[in-house]
């Protein structure tokens, strides 16, 4: 069984938020091993909510396998702001997946209270997902990038 997590609940509220859902009766998404699928003419953050977090959904293909990550391989965010994955919209994001990294280089910044805060790899590793999108608002503890 596959549980969504409560990354993928904020993702599906981003989704409904940005995208303005006013009358559109349904919605897919797959992911890995599992899809959600939503349903109803009236989507809204309060229909999303927490009381759905880690209900089993069935898995498709049970030969997958689950990846399990530790901690130290997880960048979170240390608060509240937007999400930037480069310096300004011309320049080249700071890390791309399959990039290695040195401790202290700048993987993105987060503006908070007009103030962009660099966030720097606390090790050298190499960049295994970026969890975040560029320009999306994050939250105290959500994962940005993951390191292999």
């Amino acid at each position: 069984m596959t549980k969504i997590d409560k990354t993928d609940l904020q993702n599906i509220k981003l989704i409904v938020k940005e995208t303005n859902l006013n009358g559109i009766s349904k919605i897919k998404i797959k992911k890995n091993n599992y899809e959600i699928e939503i349903c109803g003419n009236n989507f809204s953050n309060e229909n999303l909510s927490s009381s759905n977090v880690d209900k089993p959904v069935e898995q498709k293909d049970s030969s997958e396998k689950v990846e399990v990550i530790n901690d130290e391989n997880i960048i979170k965010s240390p608060m509240v702001g937007v999400a930037y994955l480069s310096a300004d919209p011309n320049s080249p994001p700071y890390v791309k997946i399959g990039q290695h990294v040195k401790a202290g280089d700048t993987l993105l910044l987060i503006e908070a209270m007009k103030t962009f805060n660099e966030i720097k790899a606390p090790r050298s590793g190499v960049i295994k997902k970026i969890v975040v999108l560029n320009s999306q608002p994050v939250e105290y503890g959500d994962i940005l990038i993951i390191f292999e």
